[in-house]
């Protein structure tokens, strides 16, 4: 009969815990030793050490070290106890305004001369310095246009801007009108919207400085005349009366003497005014609408 056998691991782990039974453990295991606290360490080793009792004794100084030690504390002494700071500068300064430009004397006494010849009245004022580019070296304050004119209100501007004014009504406006309107026609008053006046264009922000700003230009309401018309500055493009065909023959011609004319209609900004100027443009050209 054959005997059945036991697994060999079954057998084998009776034997295992005897052996470990046998090991001979002692009595007292060592202890590992603690080790010490990381702030206590830090304070041993700034604990300071105990001074020796041996002293040095310390030498006196000599007389050319006592000089210099003064000499120390008298420069201290005259320094300032808060030294200035400097000023930042800015990094783009801006320019300085331009100045208006000069008027040439020769050209200024002969504009005069012939102005007073048509028969104009005006002051000379003193010279305008207005904000950036605005002013005039030499204005003038218009009262009449030439004689028997009034201007109204009166303008300020250049002698330039009144002699073109003036000459235009003597040589154009008056014998115009005596042919459209009346023989007996007579200009007698000019009536202006604006002459002088610091300002951009169109009084628009960010554009350019306006011929006004320069005495250069002046701006026409109305023309009226000794029998009681008065013209006014309309949009007249189109219009087939004798009205307008004499405000469009009398836009023309003053082309012949300003440099710039914008005739009622024009744009959205001259719809019940002539605006005329003397700018000077590369190579004498002139705008005229």
């Amino acid at each position: 009969m054959a005997i059945p056998r036991k697994p060999l691991t079954v057998a084998l782990i009776p034997a295992m815990a005897l052996c470990l039974m046998a090991l001979d453990l002692p009595d007292n295991p060592p202890v590992p030793e603690q080790r010490p606290d990381s702030a206590a360490a830090a304070e041993a080793e700034a604990a300071p050490t105990p001074a020796t009792e041996e002293t040095t004794e310390t030498a006196e100084p000599t007389p050319a070290e006592d000089e210099a030690a003064e000499e120390v504390e008298r420069v201290e002494d005259d320094l300032p106890d808060d030294p200035p700071v400097p000023e930042e500068r800015a990094e783009n300064p801006p320019p300085p305004d331009p100045k208006p430009p000069e008027e040439d004397n020769g050209e200024f006494l002969r504009c005069t001369a012939a102005l007073t010849a048509l028969g104009a009245e005006y002051e000379v004022l003193e010279p305008i310095d207005g904000e950036g580019a605005c002013g005039m070296a030499r204005p003038l304050k218009v009262t009449k246009v030439m004689e028997g004119v009034a201007l109204s209100p009166e303008g300020t501007m250049r002698c330039e801007t009144a002699l073109a004014l003036a000459t235009w009504a003597k040589t154009y406006v008056e014998p115009t009108a005596k042919i459209a309107l009346s023989p007996d026609a007579r200009l007698t008053e000019v009536e202006q919207a604006s002459t002088y006046v610091c300002r951009s264009r169109n009084n628009v922000d960010g554009a350019k400085i306006s011929e006004h700003a320069k005495g250069n230009a002046i701006d026409i309401r109305s023309l009226t005349f000794s029998d009681g018309t008065s013209v006014e500055m309309l949009p007249r493009m189109k219009d087939g009366s004798v009205t307008g065909a004499f405000q469009r023959t009398v836009s023309a011609a003053a082309c012949l003497y300003f440099t710039t004319v914008l005739s009622p209609g024009s744009d959205a900004t001259h719809q019940d005014h002539m605006h005329l100027d003397v700018i000077k443009r590369n190579s004498g050209y002139r705008y005229c609408r």
